[in-house]
């Protein structure tokens, strides 16, 4: 049974997609990411692949909630948001890749603690699209994010072309 999308995301924009994907990680103190957000954006079966300086860490959907769960119960992670910072797509018909730069920070308002890309395959299928893997690489030693010309977040939160 699929799962409904927040009233506010229009499943056939790959931009509401991308948005939702951000916004559904994002939780204040005393709070926890809505799961049941990334379920409706997530194909069955996605895989998610985080990239550090420490190493490579490989999840389904499941395995990576169970892990950054396991953050919160711990208190290493109280509180989590995460924006775009820019993006490139590239879209064939059905098929598309987000390549899209990030800040983490603890909260809205706080300093950020870390940068990185994400590298996003997503399909359409009818009137959805879904995400089917995701990798990200932080920033470390000797990897840097440097400035892009695709496009850049506007005042709004949403992507405007520079």
């Amino acid at each position: 049974m699929a799962v409904p999308l927040s009233a506010k995301v229009n499943p056939m924009n790959l931009d509401d997609v991308i948005a939702e994907m951000y916004d559904s990680i994002c939780f204040e103190e005393g709070q926890r990411p809505d799961w049941s957000r990334q379920t409706a954006i997530f194909a069955p079966g996605a895989r998610l692949v985080r990239v550090t300086d420490e190493g490579i860490f490989e999840f389904d959907l499941e395995s990576y909630r169970s892990n950054l769960e396991a953050m919160i119960d711990s208190g290493a992670m109280t509180s989590f948001w995460e924006a775009e910072i820019w993006r490139e797509t590239r879209q064939f018909g059905e098929v598309a890749h987000v390549l899209s730069a990030y800040e983490a920070r603890s909260s809205r308002n706080s300093e950020v603690r870390n940068r990185g890309v994400n590298s996003i395959q997503l399909f359409r299928r009818g009137d959805h699209w879904s995400i089917s893997a995701m990798l990200w690489r932080r920033e470390g030693r000797e990897v840097r994010i440097e400035r892009s010309a695709g496009v850049s977040p506007a005042a709004d939160g949403r992507l405007a072309q520079r």
